[in-house]
């Protein structure tokens, strides 16, 4: 500070009988450099309780707010997880209970199917039951009536048999009407 203060190299040149050293402990210097360290301590003081205090809150509290944020980002991460966890689990319970419900449904149907086709069988039976009863009673109404034609025929031979008295030739040729009406009659009944 010394060498680039105008007036030093005034008066360095003009007292001849000086030596040129950067620093040299002589009373004037002292007492030039104690304004300048006053004021470096004034300085000092003025930056310390006006600049440097309120810097350091700031940056304290900064700091304090920035491990507050890394905290809440640790119990939020701790949650997230827990909450994961508990969905992960819920998600277990679901997939099990729903092949739960699908195991009972398959069971139910299995019992439903066999159960309508039991019934069918039944149905089955019974209408086949119904059909051959259908069937014997056809045949018992065929059968009756065939023999009613049959003994209708045989009234009508006789009839004809005994309104006419007739020879041996006629008779065998009345018989043989008689016995083509009655095969004609039994196959048309069936």
């Amino acid at each position: 500070m010394i060498l680039l203060n105008p007036q030093w190299f005034i008066l360095a040149y003009a007292n001849e009988t000086r030596t040129w050293a950067i620093f040299t402990l002589e009373l004037q210097t002292f007492l030039q450099m104690i304004p300048n360290l006053l004021s470096f301590i004034l300085l000092a003081f003025m930056f310390k309780r006006f600049l440097y205090a309120p810097v350091r809150n700031i940056l304290q509290k900064r700091a304090d707010r920035v491990e507050a944020d890394m905290l809440s980002a640790a119990e939020d991460k701790a949650t997230a997880e827990e909450l994961r966890a508990t969905y992960e689990q819920k998600v277990r319970d679901i997939e099990l209970e729903r092949n739960e419900i699908l195991e009972a449904a398959r069971k139910e149907a299995a019992i439903r199917v066999a159960q309508i086709l039991g019934d069918a069988k039944e149905d089955a039976q019974i209408t086949r039951d119904r059909a051959r009863r259908d069937i014997a009673a056809e045949q018992e109404r065929v059968k009756a009536e065939m023999h009613q034609a049959i003994v209708d025929i045989s009234t009508d031979m006789a009839a004809k048999l005994v309104a006419a008295t007739i020879d041996k030739q006629a008779h065998d040729r009345l018989f043989a009407e008689a016995m083509d009406e009655l095969e004609s009659t039994a196959f048309r009944a069936f």
